[in-house]
């Protein structure tokens, strides 16, 4: 049987963060996310036909902030999932929380349905630092939310960071960096802040003091050295992990593997094409349609290919690429030599990966690949 990976968009949040542009709601009553939880299984139930050649290998809750699910909810939608798709025992199964957003009867909600893994959005461990993002939690609540979670016996726990911010130098993403792996999570995220025309910082970006694109690079590699040295292995761009617990359900979106999204702008991947949900949580109510990829997309096949295992810290392997599309990889991308030379990528019997100081200049390095 082929192999599923199940994304659920829970579009709601509290408030909506300074940087966010991911589609999410702020503020939204209690009988509306009912109203989507039972959308939702309506969803799942219409699909089960369509997927019953599936087993589903990792399920991923995300947001948005899904912990504002209620439990009897949480456990609605899970009943569901495993009444209409084959859930293979081991799966694994994430949900993304905000701190603050959890108590144990949540907690005990989410072993109860078989959630394995939990990515927690710390973004800083600086007050001054989330109170400039709209985070509605503080690093105190963030190390209650934590201590709940291992105490409740999880073992996989994920934190997300943010690095660039407004007045950041690189030494007080370290001091953050230290603070936090003092906890041991089994995964830490990193991301560079960009700043997005439709959000509340996009609109004052200009006030804003943001790092110079050096500052940022130079903040990029002493993570990377930093991280490698506690023992986080990089296996993508801005993804860290101790061994054995790289995100399952995330590798499928750079391996080109095949992933259900369900809910309001969520996107999937079924048999070579994509397709999504309107953005609108009344339309996706209403009448769920999908929409199919109709963009006239620059990006072949290979250029697609490419792109995706070049976030990774495994790379492309010559000859998987040719026996994919029988192609020289070299001769599809002559480019690729100078950058050979140039140290931004290593070449090793047959495989192609970006050096750290190439992962943090990747998509100029595509462009010149792809020639656009």
């Amino acid at each position: 049987m082929r192999a599923l990976g199940l994304y659920i968009h829970i579009p709601f949040c509290k408030q909506k963060c300074n940087y966010c542009d991911f589609y999410s709601l702020g503020g939204c009553e209690k009988s509306t996310i009912e109203e989507y939880i039972d959308c939702l299984c309506k969803q799942i139930e219409k699909e089960q036909e369509e997927y019953k050649d599936y087993t589903v290998d990792t399920i991923f809750l995300g947001g948005g902030t899904p912990s504002l699910v209620a439990p009897k909810d949480v456990k609605k939608l899970f009943a569901q999932i495993y009444k209409c798709f084959k859930v293979e025992r081991c799966a694994e199964i994430s949900i993304e929380i905000n701190p603050g957003t959890v108590d144990e009867e949540k907690l005990k909600a989410y072993k109860s349905v078989g959630i394995n893994r939990i990515s927690i959005g710390l973004q800083s461990t600086s007050n001054k630092d989330l109170k400039a993002l709209g985070r509605i939690h503080t690093y105190e609540v963030f190390l209650e939310t934590y201590k709940q979670i291992r105490n409740m016996g999880f073992e996989n726990v994920s934190v997300d960071l943010m690095y660039g911010l407004p007045d950041q130098k690189t030494a007080d993403f370290l001091n953050i960096l230290e603070q936090v792996s003092d906890f041991q999570p089994e995964h830490i995220s990193a991301y560079c802040l960009k700043i997005e025309e439709n959000t509340p910082f996009g609109r004052i970006k200009d006030t804003l003091s943001l790092p110079t694109d050096e500052e940022e690079y130079e903040t990029y590699l002493a993570l990377c050295s930093f991280l490698e040295k506690k023992g986080y292995l990089q296996y993508e761009i801005s993804n860290f992990s101790k061994a054995g617990f790289r995100s399952k359900h995330n590798l499928k979106y750079w391996l080109g593997e095949e992933y259900l999204g369900l809910g309001p702008d969520a996107h999937s991947f079924i048999g070579g094409k994509r397709f999504s949900y309107l953005p609108s949580l009344e339309k996706y109510i209403s009448f769920p349609s999908k929409e199919y990829d109709k963009s006239d997309s620059i990006l072949s096949a290979e250029d697609e290919y490419l792109m995706l295992r070049l976030r990774l810290s495994d790379g492309v392997d010559s000859r998987a690429f040719y026996l994919k599309f029988g192609k020289e990889l070299t001769k599809t991308y002559p480019n690729i030599e100078k950058f050979i030379k140039s140290g931004h990528i290593l070449a090793d019997n047959g495989i192609y990966k970006l050096s750290t100081e190439g992962l943090f200049v990747s998509n100029y390095i595509l462009t010149e690949l792809f020639d656009i």
